[in-house]
This record gives structure tokens, C-alpha cells and sequence, in this order.
């Protein structure tokens, strides 16, 4: 018994349609989760599995909100492992009008040693595709 893996994040968006659409445009499927006796809440889903949920600027100000005490957009850094080539991640980015702050370059990441790829998301997160193999 133990710890089995990551189900979610969360960040922070300044505007929550600009945040949603980057995402979009970058592949991922966007949903809003029906919450009981709560807002809806919009989730970036990194597969069937694993998601992020995305607060929006007024979330710590809803009554009952259980979240990070000091929420800021842009105050995250995560690294999703990219399911194809490095040289794929760079089409993607060039497409949708996106300059990678780092590499591709080694990293160490979960598995061991990896390729990666870092750019910012609209709010200035720093988002890591990274590659194995």
C-alpha cells in the first residue's frame, strides 16, 4: 500500500479561455467536470487518468475553496513525457507560434535521461515536453 502515481494538478489561470485554448491548440481535450454543489471546473486531461485542473483567477474567493493559500498564475513548472519524437514537439511549437525557452537537450527526469523541451504556457508556467529513448 502506497502511493500509486499522480491523478492531478493544478494551476492557476489569469484567463481561463486564453489558458484552456493554448492547451487545446497544443492537443489536449478540454473538459468541464460537473461538481456537486460546486462550480463547474474546466481540466486539461493528460490521459484517461491523469489531469489538470485549471482554477481560474476568482477560485480563492469562492466560499469553501480547498486549494493552494497562495494561488498564482504562472507559479507552476511541470513535465509531461511527449509520446513521439523531439523533433515533433518543435513542429508543434512552431505551429501554434511558440519559441521554446530551453533545448532540446538531456535532462534527468523520472525514468532517467530523457530529452526535453521547455516553453512558457500564456500565464508564464513553465511546461517541460520531454522525451525518452
Amino acid at each position: 500500500m502506497g502511493i500509486k502515481g499522480i491523478d492531478h494538478w493544478v494551476i492557476v489561470a489569469g484567463d481561463l479561455q486564453r489558458t484552456l485554448g493554448f492547451y487545446e491548440r497544443l492537443g489536449f481535450r478540454i473538459a468541464w467536470e460537473k461538481r456537486p454543489n460546486r462550480p463547474d471546473m474546466a481540466t486539461i486531461r493528460i490521459s484517461d487518468s491523469q489531469k489538470i485542473n485549471v482554477h481560474g483567477p476568482e477560485a480563492p474567493a469562492r466560499q469553501g475553496y480547498l486549494g493552494a493559500r497562495r494561488p498564482t498564475a504562472g507559479g507552476a513548472d511541470f513535465c509531461l513525457e511527449w509520446d513521439g519524437t523531439v523533433d515533433e514537439i518543435l513542429e508543434l511549437l512552431k505551429k501554434n507560434g511558440i519559441t521554446p525557452e530551453a533545448g532540446p537537450g538531456p535532462r534527468s527526469c523520472a525514468r532517467g535521461t530523457s530529452t526535453s523541451v521547455y516553453f512558457r504556457d500564456p500565464d508564464d508556467n513553465l511546461v517541460e515536453f520531454t522525451v525518452y529513448g
